[in-house]
């Protein structure tokens, strides 16, 4: 009994004259087989199996030595020609029987190969990384890294790190405790700048943005990060730092180039930084009036002669931006103040310039990406709405098609085709409903969000949304508690106040454990309604509060052990709702102590 009951395809060989017959069978291998291994009875092994010599050897060896034997056999079912993946179990029986066991492990050698390949994906995007990439245990012992992490510093591309200490690659013992420091502290680091030591001694300016790696619990067991070699950029930064405090003292009353120019244009002192940032020798520059010299680029020479006529006649200056041209011919941007001052009862000018090349670029650079970025963020919208509203006709024939067959055909459609025709329904209508709300969030962006509010009996609402969401509710085993006015009315727009409580409460569902509670709870409160639905499901984290109510902010809890929640959703739904909600001047939030807790989510609505 206990071998025609087993849940795994097991068959009985019997040896007779020096062959192996099949004689019997459970009830699991008859119903894999569909009845057909009935047909094999009495056949010999040498003639089923004539092509598969392994399985023979197998068969002989477990007679032979009286033993058990594991396999994992890549087979094809004679019966049907499927292939697949078994863990195959011979066991003898005394005195002249074999009991095969065939566990299907098709599934399991798919996830295995997915995992290798992903995993080769994964190492070979790392191996190809131009960054340094590390991963070392709390103690500092190498796991792994990447070919770039050798060459720079100075190892061979093929040589391994792994298990080797990472303090030797530090200079300074102290960087490597302020590093590891501020990473328990903060879980990551960013930008963090040391010198390190290549293989042969060499010093190396390295920058590391690294942050920890956690167990499936949260516990940290290692630092995972990148690096980048910032050597030359470092020196230059560092040879500028030292030129600044060689010249700090010089300059230190003179932070700008300054040029004294008196009423009539001309130029009667400048300072050595003006030297420097003109490139012209002070006797190339006093004594001449500065429009006739080519200092001031000619685009702005008009520009600064009507300035400078006003500023002596009394008028403010205020700070402009004006090209310069060095004597090479070398132009950059400088930012120009004035002043006027006495020297000797004669008025003169101050001019102070001050380079900004670096400024004005980054300014023209920023310009130039803000055109760009919303130059894309147009072709976005339009994209968006084009994509959704072209979705739209096809999706309605989709389904409408599915609807007609299922209607027509359902009682006379095999399990198998019905359950097909069930899988495109449902899709289709998740599809549509992707597809509306990427319509919602096109009509968002392009202002055309528009409600048609009208008194409306929200309490009578809440219970129809209620009584349509009843199956998923009962399925689930969840007890819903209404507790509402009997007539509760509001200047709303219907279609999209229930677009919300629709959302609400489908994903409290979701995320509430069978057996679970929910309650809805409707009041009014002076010149306001507050509606509030509340959960003992999961619950949200701290940290997933600010992803609420952002545009395709789904909270991913894959791998957490949540196996009841549906986890299907692009995360649009509680941004159109809050977007519904700002629309009717209400309010919209979340509340939650935390995982396992529960939440509830509230709306305030004006009542009219």
């Amino acid at each position: 009994a206990l071998f025609k009951e087993g849940s795994i395809p097991a068959y009985t060989w019997q040896k007779v004259a020096g062959n192996f017959v099949l004689i019997d069978y459970n009830n699991a291998a008859a119903k894999i087989t569909q009845g057909k291994v009935e047909n094999y009875l009495g056949n010999k092994a040498t003639e089923m199996y004539k092509d598969r010599l392994d399985i023979l050897n197998d068969l002989e060896q477990c007679s032979k030595n009286k033993t058990h034997i594991w396999r994992e056999v890549n087979y094809r079912f004679q019966f049907s020609n499927e292939e697949k993946f078994l863990h195959v179990n011979y066991s003898y029986v005394d005195p002249d029987l074999i009991v095969v066991r065939t566990e299907d492990i098709t599934e399991r050698k798919k996830a295995e190969e997915g995992l290798k390949e992903s995993e080769l994906k994964y190492r070979n995007m790392i191996n190809n990384l131009d960054v340094g990439f590390y991963q070392v245990t709390l103690d500092g012992i190498m796991l792994n890294h990447n070919p770039a992490h050798n060459k720079i510093l100075g190892y061979e591309l093929s040589e391994s790190l792994i298990g080797k200490k990472v303090t030797d690659f530090w200079q300074y013992p102290e960087d490597r405790n302020n590093y590891k420091e501020q990473i328990l502290k903060d879980n990551y680091v960013k930008n963090f700048i040391c010198p390190s030591l290549t293989k042969y001694g060499k010093k190396v300016y390295v920058q590391l943005n690294s942050h920890l790696m956690l167990d499936k619990r949260g516990v940290a067991y290692g630092i995972e990060g990148s690096f980048i070699d910032i050597t030359e950029k470092y020196q230059l930064e560092e040879k500028l730092r030292e030129s600044e405090r060689k010249y700090r003292n010089l300059y230190d009353n003179t932070p700008f180039s300054v040029v004294l120019i008196n009423t009539q244009g001309i130029v009667v002192d400048m300072n050595p930084k003006a030297e420097a940032m003109f490139g012209f020798s002070p006797e190339e520059i006093i004594g001449h009036k500065f429009m006739d010299l080519s200092v001031i680029h000619p685009d702005y020479l008009s520009t600064i002669l009507e300035v400078f006529k006003k500023f002596i006649k009394g008028e403010n200056l205020h700070r402009i931006d004006v090209q310069i041209q060095k004597k090479d011919g070398t132009i950059f941007w400088t930012n120009l103040q004035a002043a006027l001052m006495k020297i000797n009862d004669e008025t003169f000018v101050q001019a102070l310039f001050t380079d900004i090349t670096a400024k004005k670029e980054a300014e023209f650079l920023i310009e130039e990406e803000v055109k760009k970025l919303k130059e894309l963020d147009k072709i976005r919208k339009n994209l968006i709405s084009r994509v959704s509203h072209e979705l739209k006709t096809p999706l309605v024939s989709v389904s409408g098609g599915c609807e007609l067959l299922l209607t027509l055909y359902g009682d006379k459609l095999k399990k198998e085709e019905l359950e097909i025709l069930e899988l495109i329904e449902k899709g289709g209508k998740r599809l549509k409903h992707l597809v509306d709300n990427l319509i919602d969030i096109s009509r968002i962006e392009y202002d055309k969000f528009k409600l048609i509010k009208k008194p409306t009996n929200f309490s009578a609402l809440i219970r129809e949304i209620s009584n349509e969401l009843m199956y998923s509710i009962r399925e689930r085993n969840i007890n819903l508690k209404l507790i509402l006015p009997e007539n509760l009315y509001v200047d709303l727009d219907k279609v999209r106040i229930e677009q919300v409580i629709m959302n609400l409460l489908s994903n409290a569902i979701k995320n509430t454990p069978p057996k679970g509670e929910i309650c809805v709870n409707l009041m009014k409160k002076e010149n306001v309604v507050e509606l509030s639905i509340k959960d003992t499901g999961i619950g949200i984290a701290q940290e997933e509060m600010d992803m609420l109510f952002t545009r395709f902010g789904k909270l991913e809890r894959f791998g957490e052990g949540y196996e009841y929640i549906d986890i299907q959703g692009t995360g649009l739904g509680l941004y159109i709702s809050k977007e519904i909600i700002d629309s009717h001047e209400g309010e919209i939030r979340a509340e939650s102590e935390g995982r396992n807790k529960g939440s509830t989510f509230m709306v305030k609505l004006p009542i009219s």
